[in-house]
Formats: C-alpha cells, sequence, structure tokens
C-alpha cells in the first residue's frame, strides 16, 4: 500500500476519484454517483446494467495492477523468482481492489434500498451482476497472464525452482519491518514476508544468488505481455466507437467514465514503460504537444450546428452588417409581421365580443434533464386541467436548457395533436419520453471518440459534419422524443405565424462578447432593435443578434430544431461549444448564462406590443417555470479552510449567478407598470429541489428523482398557482 502512496501518485489519483465518486463525496449536485450506484442499460435498471459496470470495475482493477507491475515490479526482485509472478504481485495488491469494491457495494446497497426503494432481493440481484461482472473480466486477465507469462524456472529452463517457503497467515505478524529500510533509496525494496495465497504468507526468498540477467528476463517478458495486454485494451475501447449508433453499444455512463479512467492509466503506464525515470517529463511534453496540435481542426474537428453551409463565404461579424441587419426598416416590417400574427392568437381565443382573453408568457429555467421533465410536466398538467386553453392562449415560450427541451417538446405534441397525427398530447406516456436517459450516450462518445480521435462522419443538407457528444446528444433526444423534433427551424414557421402553437425562442450565449443569439423561424429584429430617443445620448450597445438575418447566407432557416435547443443547452465540458460559419467564427453555448428563464425575450416582446396588448387582452401572465426555490435561505457562514478560502470567490460568483438575474428580471417586470396599461400576474411553478434532497443537474434521473419531479405539482405552492391560474384564464 505505502510503496503506492508513494511511487504512483497518478494510479492512487483515479483510485481515489472513483472511491470518492461512488462513496458521493464529490459531484453529487451534478449526479455523477448515480451513474455508478443506479446504472442504466437499454433505459432499465438491472441485473445487466450493474454486470457492465462490474465489468468495467474488472478492467480497471487489472490495469490498475498491471501498471502498477510495470512500474514497481523490478523493485521486488523476489517476485521474478515465485510462480506466477503477476498474480502473486497481484494478490498482495487486494487493499486497493477489495476497498474499492467494497466501498461501492455499501454505498450502492444503502441507495438502492433506503432511496431508491428496491427491495433488499432486486439490490442482491444488481450486486451480484456487479460482481459476476468484475469476476469474469479478472479471470478473462488471469487466464491471459497464466497462460502466457514464463516465471523463473520456465526461463532458466529449471536450472532453478519456485516453490515458495510459507507460514500460516498468523505467523506474519511477528515480523518486525523496519521502516527506515522501506523508505530507502534504492531501487530494490526490502520485503520479508508476502501473500503467496489468500490466507498464506509465505517468505520472501533473497535474490543475491540468482543470475541478474534471469531475473532480468522475467520481468521483460511479463512486462511485454502487460504491454500486450494494454494495447489490446486500447484498441477495443477505440473500436467500440464504431457502434456509437447501435443501441446495445450504449453502455452504462458509469461503465464508460471507468473505461476513460482505465485508458488514462494505460496511456501513463506506456509513457513510464518506455521512458522510465523521464516519464514524468515526457507526460507534461506530451501534454504541451496536445495542447499545441488542438488549435488546429484537422486534429481537433471544432463542433458545428447541423444544418447550416460551413462551405460558403462566413456572415462577417462587424458593426456595419450588424447595423444593416438591426435597422428601423426592418423593425417596422418585423412589427407588423408579427401584428398579423397576433391577430391570429386573438382570432382563436376570443370566444366573446365583451370578454378579452389573457395572454401567457412561459418563461423556463435550464437545468438538464430534472429541468426538461418539470417543465413539461407542470405544463402538460396545467393544460389538461384547463381543457387545451393554457398553451392556446400562449403567445410566447422562452428561456434555456433542460427546461426549454421539455416545452418544446410538448409545444410540438400540440401541433402534431390539432394536425391528427396523434390523438390526445396529454398523455402520460409522453412525459415518460422526457424522462429517458439521455447522459450515457454523451459519456460514451466523449469516451471512445472525443478524447481520441473524431474520425467519424455523417451527412446533413447536403453538408458533412463530424460526430462527437453533440451528435450523441442530438440522436438520443431524438430517439427519446420519437423523432417528433427532428425539424429544420423554417418548419415552424407557418404552425407559429397561424398561431397554431406558440412562439419559442431560443437564444443561446455567443461567448466571444456575451450577447445573445435569438433564434425563430420568424423575422423578430425588435428583440433586439434598441429605438433611438431624443432626450438620451448614449453610444449603447447591442445586447443580441437575430439569427434569422445574421445568417441567411449560411443557410438559418435549415437549422436543425435539434441543434437549436443543443446550443441553447451546452454546458460546459458535457457538450461541446459551438462554432458558427461567421468570420470571426462566433462560439455559443448555454442560454442560461445571460438569461435563464428567457424574461427579457418576454419582457422586450410585451414592450414592443404593448398598445396593440393593451387593447385586445384582459392582460398578460408570466409562468416561471423554476427548478429550485426563488427565495434560497441564506445559510450561516461556515469556517472555511484556506483552500475553501482560495475557491470562494468564484464558487460565490457561480451560486449567485441565477439569484442576480433574478434580481434584474424581478425589476424588468416591475418597471412595465411605466409603460403598460394592462394587469400583468407572475405564477411561479416550483420544482421540489432543496439542499437536503437535490435532484441531479444533469441528464440523467433516477427513479427518485423521477417521483419527486413528479410529485412536486401537488404541493401547496404549485396548487395555490395553478387555482390562481384557472381564476386568471376562465
Amino acid at each position: 500500500m505505502l510503496v503506492h502512496l508513494k511511487n504512483n501518485p497518478v494510479l492512487i489519483s483515479f483510485w481515489f476519484l472513483i472511491v470518492t465518486i461512488s462513496s458521493r463525496m464529490i459531484s453529487e449536485k451534478y449526479g455523477i454517483p448515480f451513474l455508478y450506484l443506479s446504472p442504466e442499460y437499454l433505459g432499465h435498471v438491472s441485473f445487466l446494467s450493474f454486470f457492465i459496470v462490474g465489468f468495467s470495475f474488472g478492467g480497471f482493477i487489472m490495469a490498475f495492477n498491471v501498471s502498477s507491475y510495470i512500474t514497481n515490479g523490478h523493485k521486488f526482485p523476489f517476485i521474478a523468482t515465485l510462480s506466477k509472478p503477476f498474480l502473486k504481485y497481484t494478490l498482495n495488491n487486494v487493499f486497493w481492489s477489495g476497498s474499492l469494491i467494497l466501498i461501492y457495494l455499501i454505498s450502492s446497497f444503502k441507495f438502492l434500498v433506503y432511496e431508491e426503494g428496491y427491495s433488499i432481493i432486486d439490490t442482491f440481484i444488481f450486486q451480484l451482476g456487479f460482481l459476476i461482472g468484475i469476476g469474469l473480466m479478472i479471470t478473462i486477465n488471469f487466464v491471459y497472464f497464466t497462460k502466457t507469462n514464463k516465471d523463473l524456472e520456465k526461463v532458466s529452463k529449471g536450472k532453478y525452482t519456485t516453490k515458495p517457503k510459507s507460514n500460516p497467515i498468523n505467523a506474519g505478524f511477528h515480523k518486525k519491518v523496519k521502516w527506515e529500510n522501506f523508505f530507502n533509496s534504492e531501487k530494490e525494496w526490502r520485503v520479508e514476508t508476502y501473500l503467496s495465497r489468500p490466507l498464506t504468507v509465505g517468505i520472501a526468498r533473497a535474490t543475491e544468488h540468482y543470475d541478474r540477467s534471469i531475473l532480468r528476463q522475467v520481468f521483460e517478458q511479463n512486462h511485454l505481455n502487460a504491454a500486450l495486454f494494454e494495447i489490446i485494451a486500447l484498441i477495443t475501447i477505440i473500436s467500440l466507437s464504431f457502434g456509437s449508433n447501435i443501441d446495445y453499444f450504449m453502455i452504462p455512463a458509469g461503465a464508460s467514465l471507468t473505461l476513460m479512467f482505465t485508458m488514462f492509466i494505460m496511456i501513463a503506464s506506456a509513457v513510464h514503460s518506455w521512458f522510465r525515470g523521464w516519464a514524468p517529463a515526457i507526460l507534461i511534453i506530451l501534454l504541451v504537444l496536445f495542447n499545441h496540435v488542438s488549435k488546429y481542426e484537422l486534429f481537433s474537428p471544432h463542433n458545428k450546428a447541423y444544418g447550416l453551409n460551413y462551405e460558403t463565404k462566413p456572415a462577417q461579424f462587424n458593426t456595419v452588417v450588424l447595423n444593416h441587419n438591426i435597422n428601423p426598416v426592418n423593425y417596422r416590417n418585423d412589427y407588423l409581421h408579427t401584428i398579423r400574427i397576433l391577430e391570429n392568437w386573438k382570432a382563436k381565443n376570443t370566444t366573446s365580443k365583451n370578454k378579452k382573453p389573457k395572454m401567457v408568457f412561459i418563461n423556463t429555467t435550464g437545468g438538464g434533464m430534472r429541468s426538461a421533465l418539470w417543465s413539461f410536466y407542470s405544463m402538460q398538467y396545467c393544460d389538461s386541467l384547463l381543457n387545451g386553453k393554457l398553451l392556446n392562449q400562449t403567445q410566447l415560450i422562452s428561456g434555456s436548457s433542460g427546461g426549454l427541451v421539455g416545452i418544446s417538446y410538448l409545444r410540438e405534441l400540440m401541433l402534431r395533436e390539432k394536425n391528427n397525427n396523434i390523438t390526445n398530447f396529454h398523455d402520460r406516456k409522453y412525459n415518460e419520453d422526457l424522462s429517458k436517459d439521455i447522459l450515457n450516450r454523451i459519456a460514451f462518445s466523449l469516451t471512445i471518440n472525443d478524447f481520441i480521435f473524431k474520425f467519424q462522419k455523417f451527412e446533413n443538407n447536403g453538408f458533412e459534419y463530424t460526430k462527437d457528444r453533440g451528435y450523441a446528444f442530438e440522436e438520443q433526444l431524438n430517439d427519446n422524443t420519437r423523432g417528433f423534433m427532428n425539424k429544420k427551424l423554417y418548419e415552424y414557421y407557418k404552425p407559429e405565424f397561424e398561431s397554431k402553437i406558440p412562439m419559442l425562442i431560443v437564444n443561446p450565449t455567443i461567448i466571444n462578447n456575451g450577447q445573445r443569439l435569438i433564434i425563430s423561424p420568424q423575422p423578430t429584429s425588435y428583440l433586439s432593435y434598441i429605438a433611438p430617443q431624443e432626450n438620451i445620448s448614449n453610444d449603447y450597445l447591442l445586447e443580441s443578434i437575430e439569427f434569422k438575418r445574421f445568417f441567411k447566407e449560411q443557410g438559418a432557416n435549415d437549422l436543425k430544431f435539434l441543434s437549436a435547443l443543443r446550443m441553447s443547452s451546452t454546458f460546459p465540458y458535457v457538450m461541446p461549444i459551438v462554432y458558427l460559419p461567421s468570420k470571426p467564427a462566433l462560439k455559443v453555448m448555454d442560454a442560461g448564462l445571460r438569461d435563464n428563464f428567457g424574461v427579457k425575450n418576454s419582457v422586450k416582446f410585451l414592450y414592443t406590443f404593448r398598445k396593440w396588448i393593451a387593447d385586445n387582452t384582459s392582460g398578460v401572465v408570466f409562468i416561471q417555470i423554476r427548478d429550485s426555490r426563488k427565495q434560497p435561505e441564506v445559510e450561516a457562514e461556515k469556517e472555511k479552510s484556506f483552500l475553501a478560502s482560495l475557491s470562494a470567490p468564484v464558487e460565490t460568483i457561480y451560486k449567485n449567478l441565477f439569484l442576480t438575474q433574478d434580481y434584474d428580471h424581478d425589476q424588468l417586470i416591475q418597471y412595465t407598470s411605466e409603460w403598460f396599461s394592462g394587469n400583468v400576474d407572475v405564477l411561479n411553478m416550483v420544482l421540489d429541489n432543496t439542499k437536503e434532497k437535490q435532484l441531479s443537474l444533469s441528464w440523467h434521473l433516477t427513479e427518485s428523482e423521477k417521483k419527486t419531479t413528479y410529485n412536486s405539482i401537488l404541493s401547496s405552492q404549485n396548487q395555490e398557482a395553478i387555482q390562481k391560474l384557472k381564476q386568471l384564464i376562465n
């Protein structure tokens, strides 16, 4: 154990990482531990899903031991005098593998039984699958090494014997180890006893009388087999990428992460095997070289928005072009165009000459799958209670990330029912679509494709793009939503114009300069235009860019709608930043960085059409779909360690990012009283997501998290909001 702590910090780091994740010590907020504790395969937590995770753990354990053997084996020359030296070395490493397995079993048992509600029998079956997976992988490797490795007796052709001297296990406790000798600076470490069998201690024999060249041959032959094992394993991992479109290859995300850790260990081991003492320097050189070549698209292809034309002349991003697109003429034309949409909205919602309808704006939060499911289910539930009037009276939907994904699917189902393609979009089977796992495919792509070579291509709209985890996200989301949203942006133009469905704005953040990118099938320059005022002299900045006009020559109308949703959902590192066909290239990611609820779009729309809305409606209702309480409790400050104090400023900024947006949004809504004469009501639909029972911020939900999401609709706060909504709409 102490050998590893001193000489193998890389190996121990990965071991520690898996242990801390499995025991929920880190990353619980993002749901990563649940990928191990409740793995899904083909949409189910099962014996097979645990078997696959166990198989990947077995691979990690073997890679750990192989790498350790290559790195440290020569420091224990007596091992070369034993039969099956690698197996003996692995047996004496049992602390690391045994503790890893034990910690996982305890953590998964507690989680499955006490949080997920599985029976003890089901949990036992799952864990049996895990152990069988580990056992099978280790057995395969032991058979390989037993058949191929040579020991001293074979290398010396019988000159030396490998039969050990051994005592019962308790004999070892009478030996006194001199610790000052254990940490000596010599290459060979002094060992007096070792485990020759699981319950037997062997006495380490002296090696001075052996031919050193023969001992070296034993290690070299064993190391060659170990290196061959690593090469085979690496080739296997790479070859898995060819099955990225086959469901059966979509192994649990926890298994994919373990594969990734295994791959890193094998690479580090291979470098050490080749360069020995120079290994740290070589690894640093390789990292610097990798960092340098990653700047070139040949080695690291940029992720793109599918459907756009990257082969034509890129859009020029400069003040002249922006002013040409966002000007009073376009503003006026777009204003009149949207007035026609509003008239269509009025025609379908006006049932009595004396009663004006309420206009609804839906603003939904980001938050991965928890927000996708909550946004979909809460609005589906409310619309069902109101007999379809809620979505019919909704004029604009805006938001970010998962919440917008969920509402987009609900809107698509609404359209399909109106077109007689489905019978009832309030059917519960559809909200189950939004709870299906997406993270498995993302993690699989990240592990076997994005970290190595992105060499697979696909075609869309006549253009070729590179497959990566962004592609994997869209493919899985498309499968989960029955292929219903596999459309181009322009395909929503007519139903939105005819007011069959609400308008929907996607607004990812441009990270080059912090602007918002307004994506809509309708011309909407009024969301970006700033009208000159006679009493204000200000060199103002444009806060957003209209996608449809700016990328007109690059085929903006042909953008895949799923790509638009992905751009709005691009959480850092989980999915790749999207490069757009402009010069310089605009890079976009999650909409939540600028406007997590899309309130800016709703208020700007209300301001632009304030006179029409005041004259033709009885007021507006803002529905804010939230994935946590609006007013979090201020916690008492705890004493911070030195490292915690260093990270506190960054942590505070991230922690308060969305809270500061809430402050700004509330002020914007309050200011509407200065320029809008109608009534404004704000209703909050809040997910039961507390610090004590925090739901994962990821694209995977456990069964208990799904139940919490569905049950949130029954909270007193949400029921009060629903009753008020009924009164306002009816």
